[in-house]
């Protein structure tokens, strides 16, 4: 079971909510850079709606910078949904408990570094890294 705090949860909550506003706020404005009358539709359903799109998008955009924000922001959305959870804070791999150092810079984080290093080793040519 994770030793976070309730405080702790709820910093880590509130980052992690800003994040995905940040996030959704890159998105839509690179989708509006595209100024094609799809990317704009799916910009402004996006900004509407949300995670309603995300498939749509990933499916009609091949913008590397896109796609990662867009795979960060599933994570931070996955992330919200567990932050109140036990197993947030444990190591998916190792079933350790995640520093709440390591959560501070990277709220998502669903692996310890040492885990997460040996997964990105073991992964290698992904599309980021999330140490």
């Amino acid at each position: 079971m994770s030793q976070l705090t309730l405080e702790q949860r709820k910093s880590l909550e509130q980052a992690l909510r800003v994040r995905s506003i940040v996030l959704r706020g890159e998105i839509t404005a690179a989708l509006r850079q595209q100024d094609t009358p799809e990317t704009a539709h799916l910009a402004n359903r996006f900004e509407e709606t949300g995670d309603d799109v995300l498939a749509d998008i990933e499916l009609s955009l091949d913008i590397a910078s896109v796609e990662r924000d867009m795979g960060e922001l599933r994570s931070v959305v996955e992330a919200l949904g567990r932050i109140d959870s036990p197993g947030y804070g444990i190591c998916s791999d190792c079933d350790a408990a995640i520093p709440f150092a390591r959560l501070q810079a990277e709220p998502a984080a669903r692996r310890c570094v040492a885990c997460q290093e040996r997964h990105e080793h073991s992964h290698a040519g992904g599309t980021h890294s999330s140490l």
